[in-house]
């Protein structure tokens, strides 16, 4: 015989309460028609339950939830490199600062205003959301060698930051 049990509702049955994380309440086992249904009852409402065809109970209670781990550098550390790389005129760093424009794109903490060319070269035009300015990034066009490389650059800072 296979017995199905209803996972706990995080409601109190009786009057409806949600239980907060870390909260102890009762949980109930009723026997009904041969199957077992389980009901939660804050402690305030335990009295008031129905005793008839309990098969068990138990205190249990709402875990915590775990704290967001970070496996990456926060946000606010590529943002102020993006910042610091602002005028730079060396390539490598001027295509890192693009990778990096994306990924706080992604992050929205720039919107992709337009995009603008002059002469062979193409701008993307980002809102800075964090200081309400606008910037602009070039966008390179970079080989996959270089997009490599800049990924490859992106993995030491992620890494020496941890």
């Amino acid at each position: 015989m296979e017995w199905s049990i209803n996972k706990g509702s995080r409601v109190c049955f009786h009057c409806e309460k949600i239980f907060p994380e870390e909260e102890v309440y009762h949980s109930v086992l009723y026997d009904e028609n041969n199957m077992f249904v389980r009901r939660d009852f804050c402690l305030e409402c335990w009295d008031k339950k129905s005793d008839e065809n309990i098969f068990s109970y138990w205190k249990t209670k709402i875990s915590k939830k775990p704290e967001k781990v970070e496996k990456y550098a926060k946000t606010d550390v590529f943002y102020d490199l993006f910042n610091k790389l602002e005028n730079e005129q060396d390539l490598s760093r001027v295509n890192f600062r693009y990778v990096l424009s994306l990924y706080l794109l992604r992050k929205k903490l720039l919107k992709l205003t337009t995009t603008r060319k002059s002469g062979d070269n193409e701008y993307l035009v980002l809102h800075n959301v964090k200081e309400g300015i606008d910037t602009e990034v070039l966008k390179p066009q970079l080989s996959k060698e270089e997009v490599l490389a800049v990924t490859d650059e992106i993995g030491k800072l992620v890494n020496c930051t941890l």
